[in-house]
């Protein structure tokens, strides 16, 4: 019997040793109780919401890609034709006033048939940019007559305009979250409002594209008229989004 009574005081340890880890593991706990209970405190008078304001405003610069293709069995005579048709396109659209332009991706592929090469096909865009699309137009129909394809045509706002707008959006969008927040303060029965956090951000607005395809058959076939372009308009779009604590 007394044999078994030390056993178990061994097993268990002494009472002081016990009383001791109660009291750690209580003391251990007791802190993450109160932190629960401060952070409820805080955040059960907050509100997050978020505003957004929007301008639609006129699409005031133009980007066009165009691309000159050659075809053929001999990969350096297929270039060279390339490298003049573009020399050629480069020359025309450096003559336009009011117009950025500037040489795009060169790229020269095999044309497979049944597992073999037939044929070998080079292609090297162009870009040319500017505010006023009618002289743009006008433009890609010259270029289109020396056999260069238009691949597509984006119509977007310029930096300048786009800054200004969005300042003026900003503080706009501001006024509508503090508008809101008084509104909420109003109708919680509450007497004012604390800004907790908040961020400003531009919501996606994407500019306007205009493909154009031509296969090859068609590019050699016939002259292109000049093409006729609406430019549109644009959404720009800033929103805000935070908290706030009632008071």
């Amino acid at each position: 019997m007394q044999s078994n009574t030390r056993t178990f005081e061994r097993s268990v340890g002494s009472p002081w040793r016990c009383r001791f880890l109660v009291l750690w593991a209580a003391f251990t706990f007791l802190p993450t109780l109160s932190a629960f209970g401060h952070s409820e405190a805080d955040t059960r008078n907050r509100v997050s919401f978020q505003v957004e304001v929007m301008r639609e405003v006129a699409n005031d610069w133009v980007t066009a890609r165009l691309a000159v293709v050659s075809e053929g069995k001999d990969p350096a005579v297929v270039a060279a034709a390339v490298n003049r048709q573009m020399a050629s396109a480069l020359g025309i659209a450096n003559k336009s006033k009011g117009v950025e332009v500037g040489s795009g991706a060169y790229t020269t592929q095999p044309v497979y048939d049944a597992g073999r090469i037939i044929r070998w096909r080079a292609r090297q865009e162009i870009r040319i940019e500017s505010e006023n699309v009618d002289r743009l137009s006008k433009l890609i129909g010259k270029l289109q007559e020396s056999l260069v394809v238009l691949s597509s045509i984006t119509f977007s706002v310029q930096r300048k305009t786009r800054t200004d707008l969005e300042e003026a959006l900003i503080e706009e969008a501001l006024e509508a979250f503090r508008a809101r927040a008084v509104l909420i303060a109003k109708g919680m029965d509450r007497q004012d409002w604390s800004l907790v956090s908040i961020s400003v951000g531009q919501s996606g607005s994407q500019p306007r594209m205009v493909h154009s395809r031509m296969d090859t058959e068609q590019m050699f076939a016939s002259k292109a008229s000049p093409p006729a372009f609406e430019a549109g308009t644009s959404e720009i779009r800033f929103h805000v989004k935070g908290s706030i604590e009632l008071d």
